[in-house]
């Protein structure tokens, strides 16, 4: 068996999901507020991926590969990983025994991904020899590291959650965001230190999916801003699903939270490519700040967005405001502007592309119990579709960063707040 020093299905893996955001630069891990000697490092809002990987090629002479032939290659390439991460991780000592001052408040996770590749060795052309080239598909299970590789469970958070290429790519595909990636993540590590068992990770992804582990993090930030008078009360279906007796009852509202986040990022990836198409790209890091949204944020957009055609005929000619805290990160907020239908409104798409700065900053003024780190506008507009049937949606982005203001400035804004609400 050979390993192959080849880097390309890695880059493809994190060129083809958001991974590409966040990858920290090699020459940026030398610092000492990262562990040394992993293949890729990415870094999140909440959460740094520490990540080692290993391709293995086997040359075999015949074309029917016994099953237990393919479960000795993965328990070798298992453990290759696995002995490579308790060297690295071992020689990191002095980063285990301190707390990292830019870091310590992200969770940390050790991910190993493998790939096998068998090859077929008889005597063939050049041609022959690239097409004899095929790739394993397999996942490995709970029961597999209980009996063929036994993880040391001695220390939770130094565990290596390994994966195959293929599994892990499903698993980005399907979850789309770095929040829920992470959550995924920690109900993964937990069903390995409990020793829980689930017959391959495939299954446990359906698994989180269905459990009110999904919604654990909207459910406390929903908490937190009820806490904080941003929110009225925590929504009915999340303590509904908190309280579910089978995953059944949750499979549809997790089916529908994807179905409308996917209609979310349909919109959001038709504006980034509109707007580098016009030479004015969003700038990366708010890219970051909205890719890293959980899709539960995502769906609750959307349903702000679809509940435009309940409103009524003046509220669309006029254009109106609608909000939607993030139920990620405390600290986000987005405004959405559903720009009016009248062109001479203060809501008209125009004007409010013009005056975002304005809206913004009322915006800030209103949340200064807390202060707001995020703040982004998004605006709306519907179009009739060339077909007449539809409507087509497009919306735009603008952000601004909160910031303290002071006690004067705090009265003017309420001054202009009651002023527009007399008008």
């Amino acid at each position: 068996m050979e390993n192959s020093h080849s880097a390309s299905p890695w880059q493809t893996l994190i060129l083809q999901s958001f991974l590409s955001l966040y990858q920290i630069s090699a020459k940026n891990t030398t610092s000492r507020d990262y562990f040394q000697g992993y293949d890729f490092v990415f870094e999140f809002s909440e959460a740094v991926f520490y990540v080692l990987v290993n391709e293995v090629t086997a040359e075999v002479s015949q074309y029917d590969i016994d099953a237990s032939q393919v479960r000795v290659w993965r328990k070798d390439v298992v453990n290759q990983l696995m002995k490579r991460h308790a060297q690295v991780y071992s020689s990191n000592h002095s980063l285990i025994d301190r707390q990292s001052p830019a870091n310590a408040d992200k969770a940390v996770y050790f991910i190993g991904l493998t790939s096998l590749t068998i090859k077929h060795s008889n005597n063939q052309s050049r041609a022959q020899a690239n097409s004899s080239l095929h790739d394993v598909q397999y996942e490995y299970g709970s029961q597999f590291f209980a009996e063929d590789c036994v993880l040391d469970l001695d220390d939770e958070k130094s565990i290596l959650q390994i994966f195959s290429l293929q599994n892990f790519s499903k698993i980005l595909r399907q979850l789309q965001t770095p929040a829920d990636v992470t959550a995924f993540l920690q109900f993964h590590r937990s069903h390995l230190t409990a020793m829980q068992s689930f017959d391959d990770e495939s299954t446990l992804l359906e698994g989180f999916l269905q459990s009110s582990d999904f919604y654990k993090k909207a459910l406390q930030v929903q908490q937190q801003l009820v806490d904080n008078n941003l929110l009225e009360q925590v929504e009915p279906r999340l303590l509904e699903i908190m309280h579910a007796s089978t995953p059944a009852s949750i499979e549809k509202v997790s089916a529908d939270i994807i179905k409308k986040s996917d209609m979310w990022y349909k919109l959001f990836n038709s504006l980034v490519q509109r707007y580098y198409e016009a030479g004015a790209p969003l700038p990366k890091a708010q890219v970051e700040l909205l890719v890293d949204e959980s899709l539960y944020t995502c769906a609750s957009l959307v349903e702000r967005i679809l509940d435009y055609k309940y409103k009524d005929a003046q509220s669309r000619w006029n254009g109106y405001i609608d909000h939607q805290p993030s139920y990620n990160r405390s600290g986000c907020h987005y405004m959405l502007v559903f720009y009016a239908q009248y062109e001479s409104s203060p809501l008209s798409a125009n004007k409010v592309r013009s005056n975002y700065q304005d809206l913004l900053a009322e915006l800030n003024a209103h949340l200064q119990e807390p202060i707001m780190e995020d703040l982004f506008l998004i605006g709306v507009e519907h179009r009739d579709s060339k077909d007449s049937v539809n409507t087509e949606v497009m919306i735009d982005i603008f952000y601004q960063s909160g910031c303290v203001i002071n006690a004067e400035m705090q009265r003017l804004y309420e001054q202009l707040a009651e002023l527009k609400s007399q008008s």
